[in-house]
């Protein structure tokens, strides 16, 4: 199963829930293969790759092996660095560059039950590159007005990928993140469950400083603390993805 994690806006989730519901479903024993598909190779530094030998876009733009990191039992990486900016310019002037992240990750598809990959803020070629390879894409929403502001766009885009590029694909659903007791971030929430009635996942991410704790040490979550807020989140977001797809 490959699920593109998406959003056109930063600062969201979506390279957190990339490395820790990765995590969490390796620990329920899923083989795991997380991708850095943004060139600010956050996914890569918050799993302490901080200088790979070798990263995503020499196979995206030169076709060579996929480069992967074992990271842990049951979790593999495959890093990024800086260079993947260029590869939009590259793969734009290929005839099947919206295509050649599918083609790639065929040869490895075999080997996991979960390829997870980390979309970059923009809804430009590299992420349409994981949407085109995917079958289900989970939409990291931060609880705030202008984080929900332009959410039918992901919406719009992925209807337009069925009906042309990628029949397969679907939304698995919409992740709630940065969510706590205070009256606005609840009616922030309530008004995506409404909106999206039924695209929602139930368990949603709360705020919990542990997340970026252990992103700046290079650790997932549960290799942190795995008793903090942030680790329970993800392991029932990770349960309740496995019940879904069963």
């Amino acid at each position: 199963m490959i699920i593109s994690v998406v959003n056109h806006k930063g600062g969201v989730g979506k390279t957190t829930t990339t490395h820790n519901l990765g995590k969490a479903l390796s620990l329920e024993g899923k083989k795991v293969l997380v991708i850095d598909l943004d060139p600010q190779a956050n996914l890569s530094q918050a799993s302490g790759v901080e200088t790979p030998n070798a990263s995503i876009y020499k196979s995206l733009c030169e076709n060579t092996e996929l480069p992967i990191v074992n990271l842990d039992k049951n979790l593999d990486l495959i890093p990024a660095e800086v260079d993947l900016a260029e590869a939009e310019v590259r793969l734009q002037a290929d005839v099947n560059g919206y295509f050649r992240l599918r083609t790639l990750l065929k040869s490895v598809l075999p080997k996991y039950d979960f390829i997870l990959i980390d979309c970059p803020p923009s809804l430009g070629i590299l992420t349409l590159n994981a949407l085109i390879a995917s079958q289900k894409a989970i939409v990291v929403v931060q609880a705030e007005y202008l984080a929900v502001k332009g959410l039918q766009t992901i919406f719009d885009l992925i209807t337009k990928l069925q009906e042309n590029l990628n029949p397969n694909i679907e939304i698995l659903g919409m992740l709630l993140t940065q969510l706590n007791h205070t009256i606005f971030r609840k009616e922030i929430a309530d008004t995506v469950r409404n909106i999206y009635e039924g695209k929602v996942f139930e368990n949603g991410i709360r705020q919990n400083i542990t997340l970026a704790e252990a992103t700046s040490a290079g650790q997932d979550v549960f290799t942190f603390d795995k008793h903090c807020t942030g680790a329970k989140d993800y392991k029932a977001l990770a349960l309740e993805i496995l019940g879904m797809l069963k």
